[in-house]
């Protein structure tokens, strides 16, 4: 269960890790046009009712006399599954004021009985079936959306059925028990604290300063802490039966299933029998009551017209510098519609050229900007509003205020380039057109939520060929004086509003950020310099290699084959996603070689990339690779570095060439270590600012007594390191280490081999070996501490986070390391038990287990508690009670079967991903031994008994064999 909020389009990129604790709502997304609002009505009629645009034909629309409306698309990627949405247009802005997050509370009481699941019942349930709570069963709420998913492993009648039983009661027959409700409280406390970031606090004054005249800021999804602790049972069913209501509602299902039965299974209900419930029969939706005097949505406010710039400033000593630039028109949304498509695009298109001259800037590592994005969408039905949300150094944030204000004068004074224009054109013939070729295995879960995401934001939901007919014909309206045009129509409607946030306090904020914006404006701007156009530098390697010996290997259908210069290639071609091909080249040690300066494995990940090429800096690959499905940068993991990407059949060539081409001419450029550290001070503010992050970063490396390798780079060590660095840790490894190449998708074993002949079996003979670094694989887990280390972190004064660490040895056993799988899952149902329902303490406890087939004798089970401050303490013994039950035998064969059953249907589902495959066949010549690893899984987690876990709890999770952690709030003196 979530809660989303409604920052659209502000976080496209993923440069900043941390931003991604703050999800996006899902109405209204990005720029597309959405139908006639709707403004304090009821119903959201399908869009291709009124668009012109003709419907998906997969999807079957219906709509019941009650005015339930449901879509069913039969799909089968992955074959066997399904996925079920009901979702509701309504959200935290229809509460009232003492019902200040009890959209959100209510989403987390359907878990909590209704008339025919008792409290308690219902994950349990899904995961005797294979679902998994949090993965295949999770709700989310926004402001204007409530919504409930299952993602069904298996279409088997009875699976499918229940799935529909659960979602018809979770429609009109939660209970909302009152003591449920009391023991629910913690929780929800819990994941408000979890909320609680400093990104989520300035979102909300952000929209104060945008909105003021509205509840938007006043209607977070996670509500109040008096509305938490104080609301009774008539408030939540107020609001249950106000907007639980079937006009409001869609149901969805897609999979791999029969849309003529689901259709009469949802009007009609069915018969079922459910073990330890007494139910028979389902009514179908139907039968659900649609009140005649049912509320509309409520008035959330007027936005206004602004005649002269605003500015506003935020201060909190956690959050990133941020900078925003909207202009903002009163008005509802637009229709949908062909035309409408077309003005987006043109929209779309300029705000592009001027995010791509900003990302220019940001490449060279120079800019104090380190992120940047244009958006155009309407708020909430209330304004339109063309926004550029950037992150900035620190200490630079005027000058990165005065580089957005610059760039978006230049293009209204000056327009952009032909050349601009068809730079972003190739992207989106590219996006069309690899989305037409893929459209047979789109995935159905993806589907299942394009679906209710398009139907909220009144969206046609076309197929993508609609879309490619749409381009052509659209064309010749794409033109640079109409990309121009609509630009200046954006941007220049009305007078900015400015608000930039900062972790030093201001002194009179407002006028400061007036006053540099007011500087900026003064500085006059030219057009832009004209880029060269040049042609990629590295198109031959060389005479093509030759193969040496090939082989098949027939249970698991792929190939094996070695190039004469010792290059090794894996080929598996697949139909689990037309048009797509991955690849993989895995060489040297990674991690394990001897580290130049400390933590210059991590930092060379980061940097690399940036670097570019000799023959061309990231820049201009950048402007080269346009249009095309081409990716690169340097993983470095445990024990190899590698490249991965994705491609396209018609991009295969020029991948693979770009790929070679890192392998024979980094450019060793500072550009990309320079961007890493204008950026790294900021992720580290956001990682310091929530406990699972100070856990997952800081943590890490005291479990293995410090080792730099782990965890998120100090700023010393990031000073320290050099492009230098980088060339002595991996330029070995680039040029003569043993090379495995992996390829999967939509590709024959005829046509991989020619290409990796052409590029790496052309490369100079690499070695026959490399180094074990066997002393590098020597890691060291802490001594066992009953009284907690504790760690402290800039959270709120009220959190905390109680850690246990019990050490369980390596994985190389493939048998063993399966029994402590599920050792884990199981202890992850009795802690969400526990520690959830029970105790009412945490939103969702941490289980997992972390142990490695590299570093012998090394891993471990982590028990992770995100709680109230006070109660961190408690946790510690509550978490021993729960091993030591576990040790003593006290694991029923039902927990067993819903601990294993999610685990096995996850590992049927993988059979159908092509990452999957990617993942596990990669190094299989290097490592034959993982192929015998992923034969015996299913047999090893069906052999796994409840003895056997118990035995293993009874050996390791003893309390003299605990590392705990203690992540606690920084004292109010500042003091560590």
């Amino acid at each position: 269960m979530k809660t989303v909020n409604a920052a659209k389009g502000l976080f496209a990129g993923i440069l900043l890790l941390a931003l991604a604790a703050c999800a996006d709502d899902p109405a209204h997304t990005g720029d597309v046009p959405a139908g006639d609002a709707a403004a304090g009505g009821i119903e959201t009629e399908f869009a291709h009712l009124t668009s012109g645009i003709p419907a998906d034909p997969g999807i079957r629309f219906g709509q019941l006399d009650n005015g339930m409306r449901y879509a069913i698309m039969p799909n089968s990627t992955p074959s066997g599954t399904a996925a079920l949405r009901l979702v509701f247009n309504v959200g935290s802005l229809a509460e009232a004021e003492h019902q200040r997050g009890l959209a959100h509370f209510i989403e987390h009481m359907a878990f909590n009985g209704t008339t025919n699941v008792p409290e308690g019942e219902m994950i349990p349930l899904l995961e005797r079936y294979g679902l998994a709570f949090g993965p295949d069963t999770n709700a989310f709420t926004g402001q204007e959306v409530v919504g409930y998913q299952l993602d069904l492993p298996s279409v088997e009648e009875q699976i499918v059925k229940t799935g529909l039983f659960l979602m018809r009661e979770t429609a009109t027959e939660m209970v909302m028990d009152q003591d449920a409700i009391d023991s629910e409280r913690g929780v929800i406390r819990s994941e408000m604290r979890y909320r609680d970031t400093p990104i989520q606090r300035f979102l909300m004054s952000y929209y104060g300063f945008l909105y003021p005249d509205t509840l938007v800021a006043e209607r977070s999804p996670i509500g109040t802490l008096d509305v938490i602790n104080n609301a009774q049972r008539d408030a939540f069913m107020e609001y249950y039966q106000d907007f639980y209501v079937p006009q409001r509602a869609l149901l969805v299902v897609t999979g791999d299933i029969d849309a003529d039965a689901i259709e009469v299974m949802i009007r009609d209900g069915f018969d079922i029998e459910l073990p330890g419930l007494e139910v028979s029969a389902v009514e179908g939706f139907s039968t659900w009551q649609a009140p005649a005097d049912a509320p509309a949505h409520p008035d959330i406010g007027t936005v206004s017209a602004v005649d002269a710039p605003r500015f506003g400033y935020f201060h909190d000593p956690e959050v990133f510098t941020l900078i925003t630039y909207d202009v903002i028109v009163p008005g509802v949304p637009r229709p949908d519609s062909a035309q409408a498509r077309v003005e987006s695009t043109l929209r779309q298109l300029g705000n592009a050229i001027v995010q791509r001259r900003l990302q220019s800037q940001i490449n060279s590592g120079l800019s104090p900007l380190v992120q940047a994005n244009f958006s155009y969408t309407n708020d909430f039905d209330l304004a339109h509003r063309a926004g550029v949300f950037a992150v900035s150094s620190p200490e630079r944030w005027r000058e990165g205020l005065a580089v957005v204000e610059q760039e978006v004068r230049r293009a209204l004074e000056h327009g952009f380039s032909q050349a601009e224009l068809d730079e972003q054109m190739s992207n989106l013939r590219t996006s069309v057109r690899n989305s037409v070729n893929a459209a047979r295995t789109r995935r159905t879960p993806e589907l299942a939520d394009g679906i209710w995401q398009g139907w909220l934001g009144r969206s046609t939901l076309h197929h993508p060929s609609w879309k490619a007919e749409w381009l052509e014909a659209s064309e010749d309206q794409l033109t640079l004086e109409n990309v121009e045009a609509a630009f200046r129509a954006i941007w220049a409607a009305a007078p900015a509003q400015i608000y930039v946030a900062v972790n030093e306090p201001l002194e009179d904020g407002e006028a400061a950020v007036r006053e540099a914006w007011s500087e900026s404006q003064s500085t006059p701007v030219d057009p832009m310099d004209e880029v060269d156009a040049n042609e990629f530098a590295y198109t031959d390697f060389g005479p093509a290699g030759e193969v040496v010996s090939a082989s098949y290997v027939e249970d698991l259908d792929f190939h094996q084959i070695v190039f004469a210069n010792g290059v090794r290639l894996n080929v598996k071609q697949t139909d689990f996603e037309d048009n797509i091909i991955r690849i993989r080249a895995e060489f040297g040690a990674g991690d394990l070689t001897p580290q130049p300066t400390p933590a210059a494995g991590t930092i060379l990940g980061a940097v690399f990339g940036g670097g570019g090429l000799e023959a061309h800096d990231r820049d201009e690959l950048q402007r080269l690779l346009a249009g095309r499905s081409v990716g690169y940068g340097l993983g470095v993991g445990a024990d190899s570095f590698s490249f991965t990407s994705a491609t396209t059949p018609d991009d295969f060539e020029l991948q693979m060439q770009v790929l070679t081409a890192f392998m024979v001419a980094p450019g060793w450029r500072d550009d990309g270590l320079n961007q890493f550290r204008s950026i790294a001070e900021e992720v580290r503010r956001g990682q310091n600012a929530q406990a699972v992050q100070v856990a997952v970063n800081r943590v890490s490396r005291m479990l293995r007594n410090g080792d730099p390798r782990w965890g998120f780079p100090e700023a010393g060590e990031i000073a320290a390191f050099t492009m230098d660095h980088a060339r002595l840790l991996v330029a070995e490894a680039l040029s003569t280490a043993p090379l495995e190449i992996t390829i999967v998708g939509d590709i024959t074993r005829d046509d991989a081999i020619a290409m990796t002949a052409r590029t790496f079996g052309a490369l100079p003979q690499r070695a026959d070996s490399w180094p074990d670094y066997d002393e590098a694989r020597q890691l060291g887990f802490p001594d066992p501490r009953a009284d907690p280390a504790v760690v402290e972190f800039n959270g709120q004064a009220d959190s905390g986070m109680a850690n246990i660490y019990w050490p369980v040895g390596d994985a190389f056993d493939p048998r063993r390391a399966r029994a402590l799988d599920l050792m884990a899952e199981v202890y992850n149902l009795k802690a969400t038990e526990r520690f959830r329902e029970r105790e009412g303490a945490t939103y969702s406890p941490i289980v997992s287990s972390q142990t490695s087939t590299i570093f012998p004798g090394f891993g471990f089970l982590w028990v992770g508690l995100d709680v109230d401050r006070e109660d961190v303490g408690r946790m510690y013994a509550i978490a021993d009670e729960l091993a030591a039950a576990m040790a003593a035998g006290d694991i029923s064969e039902d927990e067993l079967q819903r601990a294993r059953q999610p685990v096995l249907e996850r590992l049927n589902q993988s059979m159908e991903s092509n990452r999957m495959w990617l993942s596990q066949i990669s190094r299989s010549q290097t490592y034959p031994e993982r192929l015998d690893r992923l034969r015996t899984a299913v047999e090893d987690y069906n052999a796994v008994t409840a003895e056997e876990i118990a035995a293993l709890a009874s050996e390791y999770l003893s309390p003299e064999q605990a590392y705990r952690v203690s992540i606690l709030p920084r004292s109010a003196d500042g003091s560590e």
